[in-house]
């Protein structure tokens, strides 16, 4: 990352190895050059599913599993029943705490205005208390 308001920092070779931001996301094309995601969800929750839970691909091998066996109306594989309800519990865990009431986002949103931007957020006030009159 660069300090530069432009971008380009002439000083790059010079920074030691972790003297950034280390803890970001690595997502690079190599690791999986075909794959595309586009969630139909929440973004922030489905990507802790993918990464926290199990990835698209394993839920559907259990899915496909289970499926089968009940089509075929034999015994449904106890692990991959167990692994979907492991799943399950897991993935409504990750909603509980992701999903935040539309007041409580707004009053997020809000905040920061007022923190980054206080006369925007003043500006903001002013205009919705002009609306509502």
């Amino acid at each position: 990352m660069s300090n530069s308001p432009s971008g380009f920092d002439p000083f790059w070779m010079f920074r030691s190895p972790l003297s950034g931001d280390v803890n970001q996301r690595i997502t690079a094309p190599w690791f999986s050059p075909s794959l595309t995601v586009n969630y139909a969800g929440d973004p922030a929750i489905e990507d802790r599913v993918v990464t926290e839970v199990a990835s698209y691909g394993k839920q559907l091998g259990w899915l496909n599993d289970i499926v089968l066996a009940l089509a075929k109306q034999q015994a449904v594989p106890k692990d991959r029943l167990s692994c979907l309800e492991e799943a399950v519990e897991k993935i409504d865990a990750i909603k509980k705490e992701t999903q935040l009431s539309v007041v409580e986002a707004a009053n997020k949103a809000l905040d920061r205005l007022k923190r980054e931007e206080p006369d925007a957020y003043a500006k903001l006030l002013r205009e919705r208390q002009q609306g509502a009159t």
